[in-house]
């Protein structure tokens, strides 16, 4: 709740203080913070800690609690004890003896993935806000940078790849995670955020335990030790993955070749990235994969299956089943459980890689 007007004054400049973080803010015109997001943020930061919140740098950058508590004058131990609830809740970044302030994706997403959280009368609310300042426009923030591009990329399911064109490092599942270190896996927040307030369509399709981090982000949340979060092995991601794209959820990771921190998988009904193509009006909210279903017309038997499968109608049937080479994202999630193995993923270049 916000308590006077001090308070939303110090909201708005923590919100205005993220203007060109990844996912910025909610805000009306791009300018000033939308009244439900700062009600969100006052469910994290009360009058005291919001001024605390504002002298720490932004994650992944971090400050040593030390000099946090010689630029408020605060004593260090009673600065840790201050901290010490919003830590837990994952609302102050913590890693070791250093913190920072959360990023706008944890901001948002934070609340859904702890369990610290889910037991709290105050989730709802969380849920509840988050929903109507998404779908208030923030969508667009959140999906695609001011540049047009997608903050996201599809990755394709990796034993479906036509053998013999080069995989490329990006869109391929296993060597996104061979390429990492140290894995966490937790709840899905999207999924988790319409579990809270009742309304998630997929209860009965999909799981929500099978969201991946890697490297400091996941360091930072094992160390949290919160029990909605686990350490896991690199084979064991590879087994989570595999099993989500037999279920039909999509792989999606950060659009950057260079900073990867998560592995998505993701459904239709609540993801907030495919959600610009299945619900709401962008176009532009994912980066396809640049690879394309093919059908194998002498293998095809029009069974239907690669129909049921598809997220984002790109597939139509006569005698055979064709693809839309515009609605087909290179997901994959066609081939992998096509009966009679028709299906395969071609190379076709459509994005370039930031």
């Amino acid at each position: 709740m916000i308590v006077n007007e001090e308070h939303k004054a110090d909201l708005i400049r923590l919100a205005k203080e993220y203007t060109y973080s990844a996912q910025s803010y909610p805000g009306v015109q791009e300018e000033e913070p939308k009244e439900k997001y700062l009600e969100y943020l006052s469910l994290m930061y009360d009058p005291e800690i919001v001024k605390i919140m504002l002298e720490l740098p932004v994650m992944p950058k971090t400050m040593s609690i030390k000099k946090v508590a010689k630029k408020l004058g605060i004593d260090k131990d009673e600065l840790i004890a201050k901290l010490e609830e919003h830590a837990k809740r994952g609302f102050v970044t913590r890693i070791g003896n250093s913190y920072a302030r959360p990023s706008p994706l944890q901001i948002h997403d934070s609340p859904f993935i702890l369990q610290e959280n889910l037991d709290r009368d105050d989730i709802v609310e969380f849920a509840r806000l988050s929903r109507e300042y998404f779908e208030e426009g923030y969508y667009k923030t959140w999906e695609t940078n001011r540049r047009g591009i997608p903050r996201t990329r599809v990755l394709t399911v990796s034993e479906k790849i036509e053998p013999s064109h080069q995989i490329m490092p990006m869109e391929e599942v296993y060597t996104i995670i061979d390429k990492q270190t140290d894995f966490a896996i937790f709840p899905c927040p999207c999924r988790q955020r319409k579990e809270v307030e009742g309304i998630r369509k997929c209860k009965d399709k999909y799981p929500i335990h099978n969201c991946i981090t890697f490297g400091i982000f996941a360091k930072q949340m094992i160390e949290m030790g919160d029990p909605a979060v686990r350490a896991i092995s690199k084979e064991e991601v590879k087994e989570e993955a595999r099993k989500a794209a037999e279920l039909g959820l999509v792989h999606m990771t950060d659009n950057n070749e260079n900073n990867v921190h998560i592995l998505c998988a993701c459904c239709e009904c609540c993801c907030g990235n495919l959600a610009g193509l299945t619900r709401l009006d962008n176009p532009r909210a994912i980066a396809r994969a640049n690879y394309i279903s093919s059908i194998d017309e002498g293998l095809c038997v029009a069974c239907g299956t690669c129909i049921e499968r598809c997220k984002f109608d790109a597939i139509t049937l006569n005698e055979i089943a064709h693809v839309n080479v515009d609605k087909c994202v290179g997901c994959g999630l066609c081939a992998v459980t096509c009966p009679e193995d028709a299906i395969t993923m071609k190379r076709l270049e459509r994005e370039v890689l930031p």
